[in-house]
Parts: structure tokens; C-alpha cells; sequence
């Protein structure tokens, strides 16, 4: 009995770590997809597993490199989009970056609910949840600066349209970011 515990418990440890802390802060049960696929940029610089189902859309040009995915089968106010880009550019995560982003964000007409600075994938980052209207829809952003190095930086989005069970949707939004390999 002791050994089936300790084996749970190992088990649960694992895949609770794989989580990233804007998950965990969300409380985020994981999304169980069955049909993923890997997507790789155009530049062949990050992968990210995606539905195979979903629509994707591939650009890149001599400054950045994107991968934009969503569900076209759903209603807006049913799903979620995620886009992934890496920008060839340095990032330095300080308060003048901070300002800038958030002038940003007011001059969109949206209001940040929650933002902080962590660690993800083992890398600096800075996350951001925002909240406004998007024509006659509610809408909420929530942006994920990961620094890569001293020259790149990948910017991961993830939208949300309408009220309905927004927080499932932004967690599942996560758990496709969380995939990003780079």
C-alpha cells in the first residue's frame, strides 16, 4: 500500500511540474487532446503541438517568424486563439518594457487584470491577463514574453471572445503554449 502511494505520488509530482506557474496560478486541470500534431515555424526555430483539425497559419518575415492557430469549426465565443511568434530582436524584461506594454494595452482599451514576471520552460518571462471589448464581444488577452536569449524572444498570445467559460478556455489555450519547443 505504501509503495502504490509513494507511486502516485511521484506520478502526480511529474505531471503537476510540467505545468507552467501561470497554470498552477489558474488552477488549470490539463487539456486532453487526441489529435496534435507538430507544427514547426517556417524558419524551423520553434515547434509548438497544435490540433490537426485547427486552421494554421504560417508567416515569417526578416524580423520575426509566427505560428497562428484556432478552431474555425466553433463559434468565436466557443473557442480560443493561439499565436506564437518569435521575434529576432533583443528583450529586456525592465520596467521600461513594463510601461510600454501596459501604455499599450490602455491605448487598446483594455485593462490588465493580473501580470508578473516569472520563469518559464526554465527562462525569463514576463505574462499578462488583460480584459476589454472587442467590437459588440467581451474579450481577454493574455500575452507571455519568453526571453530565449540576448537576441530573440518569443511572444505567445491567447484570446478569448465572449463570457462563457472563459477560464476553461484560457487553460487550454496554456496547455497548447506550454508545448512550445525552441
Amino acid at each position: 500500500m505504501k509503495k502504490t502511494l509513494l507511486l502516485f505520488m511521484m506520478i502526480c509530482a511529474v505531471a503537476c511540474s510540467r505545468k507552467s506557474q501561470i497554470s498552477k496560478d489558474l488552477d488549470c486541470t490539463p487539456e486532453k487532446y487526441k489529435n496534435l500534431e507538430v507544427v514547426e515555424d517556417v524558419n524551423k526555430t520553434f515547434k509548438v503541438q497544435l490540433p490537426d483539425n485547427w486552421k494554421t497559419n504560417l508567416y515569417y518575415d526578416r524580423n520575426q517568424s509566427s505560428i497562428f492557430s484556432a478552431d474555425t469549426t466553433k463559434q468565436l465565443t466557443n473557442t480560443y486563439t493561439v499565436d506564437i511568434t518569435k521575434v529576432y530582436n533583443e528583450l529586456k524584461l525592465d520596467d521600461d518594457f513594463i510601461q510600454k506594454f501596459k501604455t499599450n494595452l490602455a491605448n487598446g482599451k483594455l485593462v490588465e487584470a493580473t501580470s508578473y514576471e516569472l520563469e518559464f520552460q526554465g527562462k525569463q518571462a514576463y505574462y499578462s491577463r488583460a480584459l476589454g471589448k472587442r467590437g459588440q464581444f467581451d474579450y481577454q488577452i493574455c500575452n507571455l514574453f519568453i526571453k530565449i536569449n540576448s537576441g530573440n524572444y518569443i511572444h505567445a498570445k491567447a484570446e478569448v471572445y465572449g463570457d462563457s467559460l472563459v477560464n476553461e478556455r484560457i487553460c487550454n489555450a496554456l496547455s497548447l503554449i506550454e508545448k512550445i519547443e525552441y
